[in-house]
């Protein structure tokens, strides 16, 4: 549908019709370079907003550690194997550390041409962290070197590299923490362009709308005051960048087209929660919750320190009811030996926690190693009550009955239920206990330790608060936003939002010509998909009215010099910006979604090691620069072919 009327607007551009080609070229080069300025300085500006507040960089638990590497390299099998056994003794699941020391080794092997030295070390890095998914990776790396035709090993180590990822805590908190700090940013950059297209494309309208309406009648010139000082609101506020453009494309409302007012309704909803959620999620990293979870992932999987108890007990202090802290204590007492503290914390986080059955199950293995057999079964019992299903249970069973010759018919029975239920840790402590060796309650029993599903379970409890989630989404409208003003809130700004936009259903606005970008009123109507074009040109090229040559002329250069304009300013800015040509010339999702795509391949170069670092060494390998960039240069150069097929949508 076409809707016509006749403005009788002076035409803007008639120095095409002196020839003046020359100096409209210059013109259009300058406005495209302008706006490449303007959105380069809003990225950049926004970018700089982003480390006001740093995320959690400098935490301990997700710094990569000091280790001197070429003294403390170890040599030879026999080392390995001295140290695996130290592992076993002390009870530890993972030394993230030496693992780090052993996947530079394979490296190092690796570019010696050493390659089943470096398949072995990598082995061996599997072995001291079996839980960190850096291991596997590359152990998959070192055999894809030394064979790549054995594809199923390579895939299969890359697969339990993955699992690994997921499931080791502070892996995947680290995983999807620069996930969404990634996605969110190049969401909100996204906005920050299409908030800039607004502007320009719309602003000018809306200073033709003032001068307009000039009138010496003081009803008009304080009508015309109030809608300049409109623009300066921000200014007066001191928004940041976001709220700023967000805060002009709603005040153009009544300006831009019916899809573009559909995208500044999610460019309102991205910036209410986003911005919140990045903030809170990194103060939330930064603050105690997050550290003593770290703390006890640390003494639960790993090798830890005196700085871990003591950061654990600081924490006991202020929140003496927390029976999982109480339950990580007991494990460090018990595998350092002191078996009477160990059963106090144990016998504590019971009483505070009944059904704790990984507690009963570690205070069994104490009474197992002070040889009260009686109370280990009594305790593994009770504990195979509560969870049926856990194999460590029966397998620690198993080993108290072994303690007791009149036991000796359930022996079999309980250890076939082991075996039944986790057949992978019956045959990893089959394995390594060996009869010449004098038995070490560490290894000889199963310890229990807090599972990722607990810490995740607490750290979304901590994090969203007992309101649960919707009241945390519901409080973000009544949360301050960066403002000079205290009380402003997104709540308020709902309301100018609606008051807008309800303010431009009974007005009559004024919108571009898409032929000859001259302002022509429009009227609003419920009918959708409309084009507005301007009477002169639906006479000319439309009606095929035969007009003077002169005016034919000099409106064919018009509506020329116009659509030359849209088509440099797309071209010529999508060289900086993927997508940015679709965006300009009205392809809207097509160009956000390209937008999107390419801030995040920016983004993923920009943050190549993760927001927050890895605690374990990674060999570096061109695999994976190699696939972002591959991907990068495809979706550059698709965009860019392809916005130059885009034909005019009027021609003359």
């Amino acid at each position: 549908m076409v809707l016509l009327v006749d403005c009788g607007f002076t035409d803007s551009r008639d120095y095409l019709s002196r020839g003046e080609g020359g100096l409209y070229s210059g013109m259009i080069l300058k406005k495209a370079i302008f706006m490449l300025v303007v959105i380069a300085f809003s990225l950049l500006y926004y970018a700089s907003a982003l480390t006001r507040k740093d995320p959690p960089f400098s935490k301990e638990s997700f710094s990569p550690p000091t280790w001197d590497w070429k003294k403390t390299s170890p040599a030879s099998k026999e080392e390995l194997g001295r140290l695996y056994q130290l592992k076993l003794d002390r009870g530890l699941r993972n030394i993230p550390v030496l693992s780090s020391l052993l996947i530079r080794e394979s490296e190092r092997a690796r570019k010696r041409g050493d390659l089943e030295r470096a398949v072995e070390i990598a082995q061996y890095s599997v072995k001291f962290s079996p839980d960190l998914p850096e291991p596997y990776f590359e152990l998959a790396r070192q055999k894809f070197y030394r064979n790549w035709f054995q594809l199923p090993e390579i895939l299969n180590e890359v697969y339990r590299g993955l699992i690994a990822q997921f499931r080791y805590f502070p892996a995947s908190l680290r995983l999807f923490y620069n996930l969404f700090f990634i996605l969110s940013n190049a969401v909100l950059m996204t906005f920050v362009v299409f908030g800039i297209v607004v502007m320009v494309k719309y602003l000018p309208l809306y200073f033709h709308d003032i001068r307009s309406q000039l009138t010496r009648e003081i009803p008009g010139l304080l009508m015309n005051s109030l809608k300049a000082f409109f623009l300066f609101i921000p200014f007066l506020l001191r928004l940041d960048m976001l709220w700023a453009l967000l805060f002009w494309s709603v005040l153009l409302w009544g300006y831009v087209a019916d899809r573009e007012r559909r995208i500044i309704l999610f460019f309102f909803i991205a910036v209410v929660y986003l911005p919140f959620f990045l903030r809170s999620s990194s103060s939330f990293l930064d603050g105690p919750s997050s550290e003593v979870l770290l703390e006890m992932n640390r003494a639960n999987f790993e090798e830890w320190d005196r700085a871990t108890e003591e950061k654990l007990r600081a924490w006991m202090s202020k929140h003496p009811d927390d029976p999982q802290v109480l339950f990580t204590l007991g494990l460090m007492e018990k595998r350092q030996g002191r078996y009477a503290q160990a059963e106090e914390l144990y016998q504590k986080a019971l009483h505070l926690d009944p059904r704790f059955d990984e507690a009963l199950s570690n205070l069994g293995n104490i009474y197992f190693a002070r040889k009260q057999t009686d109370r280990a079964i009594a305790s593994y019992q009770t504990a195979i009550d509560l969870s049926p299903d856990r194999g460590a249970y029966y397998f620690n069973l198993y080993r108290a009955y072994s303690q007791e010759t009149f036991f000796s018919r359930n022996i079999d029975r309980v250890f076939q239920r082991a075996r039944q239920l986790d057949p992978v840790l019956v045959d990893h402590y089959s394995r390594i206990d060996v009869p010449s060796r004098p038995p070490n309650v560490n290894w000889l029993v199963v310890d229990e330790v807090l599972p990722p599903e607990t810490l995740w379970r607490r750290f979304l409890t901590e994090f969203v608060g007992r309101e649960e989630i919707l009241y945390r989404l519901f409080k973000v409208w009544f949360e301050k936003i960066p403002s000079r003003i205290s009380f402003m809130t997104a709540l308020l700004f709902l309301v100018f939002f609606i008051v807008v936009s309800r303010g431009a259903r009974t007005k009559q606005f004024i919108t571009p010509c898409p032929m000859c970008g001259i302002p022509t009123h429009r009227l609003h109507l419920d009918t959708l998909n409309q084009e507005y074009i301007c009477f002169n040109c639906y006479r000319i090229f439309f009606q095929k009215e035969k007009l003077h040559p002169k005016i034919e002329e000099r409106k064919s250069l018009q509506v020329r010099g116009f659509q030359a304009e849209n088509r440099f300013a797309a071209r010529f800015l999508s060289f900086f910006l993927v997508g940015f040509g679709y965006l300009w010339r009205e392809h809207l999702l097509r160009g956000l979604m390209l937008l999107f795509f390419f801030f995040i391949l920016i983004l993923r170069f920009a943050y190549w090691g993760g927001v927050i670092p890895s605690s374990v060494f990674q060999s570096e390998n061109l695999w994976k620069p190699a696939f972002w960039g591959s991907l990068f240069i495809v979706l550059y150069f698709l965009s860019i072919w392809r916005i130059y097929r885009i034909k005019p949508k009027f021609e003359t």
